[in-house]
């Protein structure tokens, strides 16, 4: 388990508080660990989409420079660097 050492205050709306409570004592942890598994899940998704398209856009990039057949070689070589 990490440390944690960053705090931060989050105003939150009554009934949006009683869901997160709610559903912290459902699932047996706290309203903080809640708040932190979701950011967890939100942007750690966004980041790898993020590197995806750029993956992605680096492909689009090379791929113009192979006509009809791929030469997987310099590919991979490329992919190397």
């Amino acid at each position: 388990m990490c440390m944690l050492n960053k705090r931060t205050n989050i105003l939150f709306d009554e009934e949006l508080w009683r869901k997160l409570t709610v559903i912290a004592e459902i699932e047996k942890t706290s309203v903080g660990q809640l708040i932190r598994t979701a950011v967890k899940e939100k942007y750690n998704t966004e980041v790898k989409l993020t590197e995806r398209k750029i993956l992605l856009e680096d492909i689009e990039r090379i791929r113009p420079h192979f006509k009809d057949k791929i030469d997987y070689k310099e590919l991979i070589n490329y992919g190397r660097k």
